[in-house]
């Protein structure tokens, strides 16, 4: 098999490079198999353009959630596949596919038989996302989250800044259309997502598929402190989707209008607009998974209040 191996170097603090120091001995006596280091994100978009045009079947990622968005924005709509050794401070989108932390485990998922084309998420502008976009408390949170000392790992940065963020966020007022379905008043958050989790393994939207050709947003209606408070330990299981004040729609094009400039992001990376707005590509992405495929979610066939 043809593969490129793209390690970040400086991703997961320093991780991914020692992870690939370890499983490198595996590979590299295949001539079929080459790695580059890149040492910036221009570089790393480049080596997957490169690993496309060239004609690799795999382009393996060794590193987090940023470094596989932007080679999955350059692998989109082609036959590239992509693969993961996870290294990140998240690993979100290895927690969507089950593939493990392991990291020899991972290698033989990357390099083995079995792939399955995703959807991937749009927002306007073209930039990609894998997992969730945010708009409002979480996006507060991503970027609190990545303001903490590099020493702290897995989602303690993500709790410390839900804490934080918790103390000076107040709800905005929105319009979301979601294709024919609306929703008007103030919200604390909105989550678009394509995949179940996201923010360092919180399951943001347990019901969602990546095989649908449907993107999930979950409103979080305009919340007291003490009520998010409430709310944050149950996003970790999944349980905040039976509270009364969240509303799931379903759709394939999204707009949020707001009553002022918001913080969001996609997949943890900023986005800052008066208007945002996102769409789906159905099945844009190929993906080396486990065998058998994960298990997607049973869930509604359309989109409705929960509570």
């Amino acid at each position: 098999m043809k593969a490129l191996f793209i390690i970040n170097p400086v991703a997961g603090r320093g991780a991914a490079l020692k992870v690939w120091r370890r499983i490198e001995h595996l590979v590299t006596g295949d001539r079929q198999i080459d790695a580059v280091i890149p040492d910036s994100a221009a570089g790393t978009r480049k080596a997957a353009a490169e690993a496309r045009k060239a004609g690799y079947e795999r382009a393996i990622v060794v590193g987090g959630d940023g470094t596989l968005l932007a080679v999955a924005d350059e692998l989109a709509h082609g036959e590239t596949a992509l693969g993961v050794i996870p290294a990140g401070t998240g690993n979100d989108f290895c927690r969507n596919s089950d593939i493990v932390r392991q990291a020899e485990a991972a290698l033989r998922v990357a390099l083995g038989p079995h792939t399955r084309r995703i959807d991937l998420g749009q927002a306007a502008g073209g930039r990609h996302f894998l997992n969730a976009a945010g708009i409002g408390f979480d996006a507060e949170v991503a970027a609190a989250a990545s303001s903490f000392p590099t020493g702290l790992g897995g989602n303690l940065p993500y709790l410390l800044g839900a804490l934080q963020t918790l103390f000076r966020y107040k709800p905005i007022h929105v319009e979301i259309t979601v294709d024919d379905q609306k929703y008007t008043g103030p919200i604390t958050m909105v989550a678009v997502a394509n995949g179940r989790y996201y923010g360092g393994g919180m399951q943001i939207a347990p019901l969602a598929s990546r095989s649908d050709g449907l993107l999930d947003v979950y409103v979080a209606e305009g919340l007291s402190r003490g009520q998010v408070l409430g709310l944050l330990p149950r996003v970790y299981t999944g349980g905040h989707i039976h509270n009364p004040k969240v509303h799931l729609l379903r759709g394939q094009q999204v707009r949020v209008q707001v009553s002022e400039p918001v913080r969001a992001h996609i997949d943890g990376e900023p986005l800052f607009y008066d208007a945002l707005a996102f769409h789906v590509h159905p099945r844009a992405l190929a993906v080396a998974l486990p065998e058998p495929d994960p298990v997607e979610a049973e869930r509604p066939a359309s989109a409705a209040k929960l509570g």
